[in-house]
C-alpha cells in the first residue's frame, strides 16, 4: 500500500505542479475559460501547487501529505461544484472530475497506511 500511495503521491503532484502553475502563469487564459476574476484564479493556483508540494513532502511526513490530500479533495469538491453548475461538466469539468477521484484515493490510502496492521498468530497453542 506504500509503494501505491508514494507512486500516486507523486503523480498526482506533477499533474498539480502542472495544472496550478499553469493558472499562476496564464492566468487570463483561465479567467477568460472559466469566467473568474483574476485573483481567485491565482489564489487557486497557488493552492493546487501548495497541495501538490504538501503531497511530495507528505512521503516524508505522512501527516503532511494526509492534510495535502484533504485539503485538494476540498478544493476540486468546489471545483467539480462549478463546473456542475456551469453545465459544463463534458470536457471541461472532467479533469476536475478525474482528479477528484485521484484526491480521494490519496486521502484513503493516507488513512489505510496509517491503521496498524493486525498480525495473526504465527504459533499454535498445543493442544492437552
Amino acid at each position: 500500500m506504500r509503494i501505491a500511495l508514494g507512486v500516486l503521491s507523486v503523480l498526482a503532484a506533477i499533474a498539480f505542479l502542472a495544472i496550478g502553475g499553469g493558472k499562476i502563469v496564464t492566468t487570463a487564459t483561465f479567467v477568460e475559460q472559466l469566467g473568474l476574476p483574476a485573483g481567485l484564479v491565482v489564489v487557486i493556483g497557488v493552492l493546487e501547487v501548495a497541495g501538490a508540494l504538501g503531497l511530495l513532502v507528505g512521503l516524508r511526513v505522512p501527516r503532511i501529505g494526509l492534510a495535502a490530500s484533504i485539503g485538494l479533495l476540498l478544493l476540486l469538491l468546489g471545483a467539480v461544484g462549478f463546473h456542475l453548475l456551469r453545465g459544463d461538466v463534458i470536457p471541461a469539468g472532467t479533469s476536475a472530475l478525474v482528479l477528484l477521484v485521484v484526491a480521494a484515493s490519496l486521502t484513503v490510502l493516507h488513512v489505510l497506511s496509517r491503521r496498524p496492521v493486525s498480525r495473526a498468530r504465527t504459533t499454535a497453542k498445543p493442544t492437552t
